[in-house]
């Protein structure tokens, strides 16, 4: 009985210290970045908006921002709402021989295609080396979700070790692969067209 409470309180100490030493991060002005787009702030709020007619102009890209804090086994968060039912992305970028490279992307109502029409799925995409190559091989995973547009959502990404986990509202997802032991060097959020509002932008470092 006593081996047992010492281990429970082992337990509990390494988990208290693990949660005590982790080193949470608004990312300030300079470490936020975006591609294109029209951004307003109000009480906290980042709104970015966009046209379809922009999104075919830049290539059938959305605008993206980016927050430059790297991390390795760590958490990125945030809070969103999207004024339609259309996808948002998530990017998360790596480098590898000094060039950035994707490591980690995952679609919120969407799939990652230019067919926007599917929103009842999340969809999470791996790479893979390809030998004498400078293009990577994508996995892509899907399951059934949908966030409905007009409400807040939170989510989060936690990198540890090999693991993935994805959290939105209520819902977890787990993805594994060995490159997400790679170093985080900028996380993205984006969306196609429309506006992306988003607040709570946190990175937690384990």
């Amino acid at each position: 009985m006593k081996h047992l409470k010492a281990i429970i309180l082992s337990s509990v100490f390494l988990t208290t210290l693990r949660f005590a030493s982790a080193q949470e991060t608004t990312p300030t002005e300079e470490q936020t970045t975006i591609k294109w787009g029209n951004v307003s702030e109000e009480d906290g709020v980042r709104k970015v908006e966009s046209t379809e007619a922009e999104y075919q102009e830049h290539n059938q890209h959305g605008p993206i921002t980016y927050y430059h804090v790297p991390f390795t086994d760590g958490t990125f968060s945030f809070s969103w709402k999207r004024d339609l039912p259309q996808k948002i992305n998530l990017v998360f970028e790596a480098e590898e021989n000094g060039k950035r490279t994707h490591l980690f992307k995952v679609f919120i109502n969407g799939r990652p295609t230019k067919d926007h029409t599917t929103t009842d799925v999340i969809s999470f995409v791996t790479y893979e080396s390809i030998p004498d190559s400078k293009k990577k091989k994508a996995t892509v995973t899907t399951e059934k979700h949908h966030a409905e547009s007009g409400e807040w959502h939170t989510t989060s990404v936690n990198f540890d070790g090999n693991v993935a986990t994805i959290r939105v509202d209520d819902k977890t997802f787990t993805i594994e692969d060995d490159r997400l032991r790679n170093e985080v060097i900028q996380c993205g959020v984006g969306h196609i067209w429309g506006t992306l509002e988003t607040k709570g932008v946190t990175v937690t470092k384990n």
